[in-house]
């Protein structure tokens, strides 16, 4: 998207309303209405056949009237007139459009075309446009000021610049910002985003120096690849915080394999979020909690937090969260101690968190503050004050932001029982100190900066890419869809494995037993027995599988056994396989599966019979560097089971990581893989790297008369 587009939308110097109405309460008014009182810098050229003048400006009847090709038209007309509309202003060599029209794709039928038609006229102008079905755009820089939007409440100038995909959301988001003193640089609704994306504005704000932060809501990603490098890109200068709407979808899809039964678009957009440093807010609270905390605060340079209050119950809450976070009390040296134990109240509490009860004096409130910003042991504090009976509320938020502001640490209060209209409320606001309803929100945003200042701070890595057998590889994909098949056999799934380099369980397919206790003399004993077809997905769930099996007697005994217990299941295996024992490792799992808007995306995890039940797991979205896969793998809960527990020897996980790389690249350069489930592989002790023992390889069916 050219910069030249979007400046003619966010900032010219003319603009034509076309449909500007005479009467209050239609669009058309209200657009003409906050141009005017927002004083923006520019020429109004209001466009309405029938009237003469509209607030005080003089009509034009049409856009070809207009005294001057303007650079921004703003199109409220209805949607059976909006395509003529473009085209006028296409003619006129207007450069901006910001379509505010509905009745486009939104409604599908006839308006999937009316968006074609629409897109097809922007792009034969070489116009660009905003829309449709958007409420429009804000630019408070005051050499502009401009409000294109029909939001009733006018915002307050700031440096937080909003993206959002849904109209009615976005005149919410600017209401409610007015009331916490936020304020804006820009404001974008993207309404259907058939031209201007979510990418383009990320992309253009990236160095806007008035915008320090981008908050978005968004619906959809677009393009998801080209958002990871633009996202990847923009939060290395400036915060982005995101409300993503859609996680229902999680898990929709009903797949034949673990790692499907995990998947689902939403956990492609939680790896999308991590590997761009993009903090996902979980509700538009929590976007707005965050976004206070960001624009107000610098960011803590570590995760030790001390916490105020004048009461125990605010401040237990606060320290609860905190923990949740991955947040830690910080441990006051002595000599922060030893000071506030020479004025604390007789009852007062000093050890972290500090409960100065309520009689504490806002002297005392001001002095354990000082003395805990002061501590080189604290990273950043929150203050919970629950105001006594007649106490003067800006009496002790000015206490909390002069103390505050002698130290270069955030701090986020907690002024309980207070809402934005309250004086205290606003004395903090106003001097640039965050104020939450509730201690635990307080928690939450610290621990989002925190996140932030650890992600700025991080190695991103190198991609690497490997010295494969790719032909080798497709051949085999090319012949089992050649033949009819969706899914590897056991042996072709080594077999394509090894062409990437990842290691695998030495095996071997057996027609019967007999053939199978050959093949456990050839690899030697201890061996695992498994039976494999179509019908056995699932192996450990129908008792497919026999471990540790020590010697020919045993074997022969297991493997009529087994052929049994597949007969009275009226299970018909296609084989035997025989394959070396792997004992001792700790059982992980690697995935993917294709979702049908982010493609490919990984999973790495606990693995074995129970990854489904405990969904110990992370995602990545490949292309990967080295240091993703190892954050993928850090990620999880129980990796301190990898790095050694109990004396535990640690498995390999630099062996590991380079699985990961490998099994991304595969991934990326075959498109016929639907899903890909290796579990459990078995890490084994640091230097003697990794086996995959069972690998489940799901191929996209070919579409029909192909």
């Amino acid at each position: 998207m050219a910069e030249a587009g979007l400046d003619a939308i966010f900032s010219p110097k003319s603009i034509a309303v076309i449909g500007a109405s005479r009467h209050p309460g239609k669009i058309g008014y209200e657009l003409i209405h906050n141009l005017v009182i927002n004083e923006f810098k520019g020429r109004i050229y209001p466009v309405n056949p029938k009237a003469d003048a509209i607030h005080g400006l003089p009509c034009y009847p049409s856009v070809t009237a207009l005294p001057e090709p303007v650079d921004l038209a703003i199109i409220t007309v209805p949607a059976a007139f909006a395509l003529p509309a473009v085209e006028e202003c296409g003619k006129k060599g207007i450069r901006g459009l910001i379509v505010i029209t509905a009745g486009f794709r939104e409604i599908g039928g006839v308006g999937l075309d009316r968006e074609r038609e629409l897109v097809a006229l922007v792009q034969k102008y070489g116009m660009t446009m905003i829309g449709p079905n958007c409420m429009g755009v804000i630019n408070s820089h005051p050499d502009v000021q401009l409000d294109a939007t029909f939001a009733p409440t006018p915002p307050l100038r700031g440096h937080v610049s909003l993206i959002t995909q849904s109209g009615a959301l976005g005149v919410a988001i600017l209401e409610h910002a007015k009331s916490l003193g936020l304020g804006f640089a820009k404001f974008c609704s993207l309404g259907n985003k058939a031209q201007v994306s979510l990418n383009d504005l990320l992309s253009a704000w990236k160095d806007d120096p008035e915008t320090k932060l981008v908050a978005a809501y968004i619906e959809n990603f677009g393009n998801p690849k080209n958002f990871v490098r633009i996202a990847r890109e923009v939060t290395k200068k400036k915060p982005v915080i995101a409300v993503k709407a859609g996680r229902s979808e999680a898990g929709g899809r009903a797949t034949a394999s673990h790692t499907g039964s995990l998947g689902g678009s939403d956990l492609a957009a939680e790896a999308v979020f991590s590997q761009t440093g993009v903090l996902r807010a979980n509700s538009i609270e929590e976007l707005f909690d965050y976004t206070m905390a960001f624009s107000l605060q610098p960011l803590p340079e570590g995760n030790r937090v001390a916490v105020i209050s004048d009461a125990g119950g605010p401040a237990i809450m606060a320290v609860d969260e905190l923990a949740a976070q991955g947040l830690k009390l910080a441990e006051f040296t002595d000599a922060t101690q030893a000071s506030m134990g020479e004025w604390a109240p007789p009852d007062a509490s000093t050890a972290n968190p500090i409960d100065l009860t309520p009689e504490g004096s806002l002297d005392d409130y001001r002095r354990a503050l000082e003395a805990v910003l002061a501590d080189p042991n604290v990273d950043a504090a929150i203050a919970v004050y629950v105001p006594p009976v007649r106490t003067d509320e800006v009496e002790w938020a000015k206490v909390v932001w002069t103390t505050a502001a002698k130290f270069h640490k955030p701090v986020l209060c907690n002024f309980l029982g207070r809402t934005t209209d309250s004086p205290g409320f606003m004395e903090l606001v106003n001097h640039s100190l965050p104020s939450y309803l509730y201690p635990e929100n307080a928690a939450r945003a610290l621990a989002a900066m925190y996140r932030y200042a650890q992600y700025l701070k991080r190695d991103e890595g190198r991609l690497r890419t490997f010295d494969v057998s790719r032909a080798r590889a497709g051949t085999i994909l090319d012949n089992a869809l050649g033949e009819g098949r969706t899914r590897l056999t056991e042996i072709e799934s080594v077999e394509f494995l090894e062409a990437y380099g990842i290691t695998t369980a030495r095996a071997r397919l057996c027609k019967d037993v007999d053939d199978a206790a050959r093949s456990a003399r050839e690899l030697e004993y201890p061996v695992v027995l498994k039976a494999v077809g179509k019908q056995l997905v699932h192996k450990t769930e129908v008792r497919a599988v026999v471990l540790d099996i020590r010697d020919e007697r045993a074997l022969r005994l297991e493997g009529m056994r087994l052929l049994h217990r597949m007969e009275t299941q009226g299970i018909k295996p296609d084989a035997l396989l025989v394959q070396e024992y792997i004992s001792r490792g700790k059982e992980v799992i690697l995935g993917m599966t294709r979702d049908k808007v982010y493609g490919p995306f990984l999973v790495f995890g606990l693995g074995g019979v129970y990854v489904e039940y405990m969904k110990d797991v992370s995602f990545g979205l490949p292309p990967l560097t080295d240091q993703d896969a190892y954050r993928m793998i850090r990620a999880i809960r129980t990796y301190p089971l990898l790095a050694g527990v109990r004396g535990e020897a640690p498995r390999d996980v630099d062996a590991l990581a380079e699985a990961v790389l490998r099994f991304a690249q595969l991934v990326l350069d075959f498109d016929q893989i639907q899903e890909i489930d290796l579990n459990p592989i078995e890490s084994l002790e640091q230097g003697k790297g990794y086996r995959a023992v069972d690998a489940r390889i799901i191929l996209v069916p070919p579409e029909p008369g192909t």
